[in-house]
């Protein structure tokens, strides 16, 4: 009778010295009994346009208008950090709203808050993605159909408030709103 596992042993210690000495093998089965293991297959993963809008005459006029309120219309470092001390660069992007984005989005799942406040191309996805996730998941808007002008009021609040307290109707402080009403007034500002 032949143990199973020295029966094994013996043939990938066989294996590795044939192909150490460059002995080829034939590609056909040993074995009936022995199956070779098969290669993973290949995957190839791509994060370079994880949401619809980005890119867009939309996203643009929705970003300069974040960018409006949150820095004044200034090209902030994406490493500044806000006043208030929870969010960073010129859209004011929080770590939670990041999180929140790895989350719902898989390709962008790998990278860190540091990745993320380090290459101002990422920021730049991640804040996209972000407008795109409060939009789209959280609101249920179908922002393609609407003026613009509602999508940014819409994306505003809930950029500053966050999904949660937007849709239980907290209102944002007056300032804002009234920024904001600029903004929708006069889209020429420039910034």
């Amino acid at each position: 009778m032949v143990d199973h596992n020295a029966a094994i042993f013996i043939y990938r210690n066989a294996l590795a010295l044939f192909c150490a000495a460059g002995i080829t093998i034939s590609p056909g089965p040993i074995s009936n009994e022995i199956p070779l293991p098969k290669p993973p297959p290949a995957v190839t993963i791509t994060d370079k346009k994880p949401v619809a809008f980005v890119g867009t005459g939309l996203w643009r006029y929705l970003r300069k208008g974040i960018n409006y309120l949150e820095a004044s219309g200034r090209d902030l470092s994406t490493r500044y950090k806000h006043p208030g001390g929870k969010a960073y660069g010129p859209l004011a992007l929080t770590p939670i709203a990041i999180k929140d984005v790895k989350l719902h989005y898989p390709l962008l799942s790998s990278h860190t808050l540091d990745d993320v406040l380090s290459d101002r191309e990422l920021y730049e996805k991640f804040a996209a993605a972000y407008a795109e996730l409060l939009l789209k998941h959280y609101f249920k808007m179908d922002f393609f159909r609407m003026p613009k002008e509602e999508v940014f009021e819409v994306l505003q609040k809930g950029w500053f408030l966050g999904p949660t307290l937007y849709k239980k109707g907290h209102p944002v402080i007056a300032s804002r709103q009234t920024r904001a009403a600029e903004y929708i007034d006069s889209p020429t500002i420039i910034i």
